[in-house]
């Protein structure tokens, strides 16, 4: 076994670019479902407006989201 080279691996081309540290996503589910949504929004902005630390930039709702973990 050590009269053997290496294996090396080259890394590959088609690597997704790493995580931007600006955007990051979060799935929440919300007991009630559409119906609350408005207040779950409002509640969720009113602790980060002041702080100027969040903008919600795109909004998804669906069963597609149950399976992103």
């Amino acid at each position: 076994m050590l009269d053997k080279l290496p294996i090396v691996v080259q890394p590959s081309d088609w690597l997704p670019p790493p995580p931007s540290e600006e955007y990051c996503t979060v799935v929440f589910h919300l007991q009630g479902g559409r119906s609350t949504m408005g207040s779950f929004l409002t509640e969720l902005s009113s602790h980060f407006e002041d702080a100027r630390t969040l903008k919600i930039v795109k909004f998804e709702v669906g069963d597609h989201l149950r399976n992103r973990r």
